[in-house]
């Protein structure tokens, strides 16, 4: 993957720029995620075509649709992909991190939703 695809910085200018709606942030973690190519889940096969979605990616063999928020602390999120971004963002640039009664009264989501948010990005940070 070119180098200009991964985002890196504290900048929250730069981050503003670089992710500015939902399909920003899809097609960063296309990338990231598709770095080495594809490979099926179910089947293991490396071809692909356009899913469902624009950045999903079908398997040619088994049809298996795969979303890049598969697999991520991203997968069945609840509200937007961009303030997801923008809370991980929040949490990892401040030293003190966020409160989730912070994070909801910043984003107007409610507080149990960014509690359950920050503790996927916690258990996402152990296994890392």
């Amino acid at each position: 993957m070119a180098e200009e695809n991964i985002f890196t910085g504290v900048n929250s200018i730069k981050f503003n720029q670089r992710f500015k709606d939902d399909n920003d942030c899809l097609i960063y973690l296309s990338n990231v995620k598709w770095e080495d190519g594809y490979k099926c889940k179910r089947c293991k096969n490396d071809k692909f075509s356009t899913g469902k979605k624009h950045h999903n990616r079908r398997c040619t063999k088994c049809n298996y649709d795969e979303s890049p928020t598969v697999g991520t602390l991203f997968e069945k999120l609840k509200f937007s992909i961009l303030i997801a971004f923008h809370i991980v963002f929040k949490i990892s640039t401040k030293k003190k991190g966020m409160s989730s009664l912070e994070l909801s009264n910043e984003f107007e989501l409610r507080q149990k939703t960014c509690w359950s948010f920050k503790l996927k990005i916690q258990q996402a940070c152990q296994v890392a």
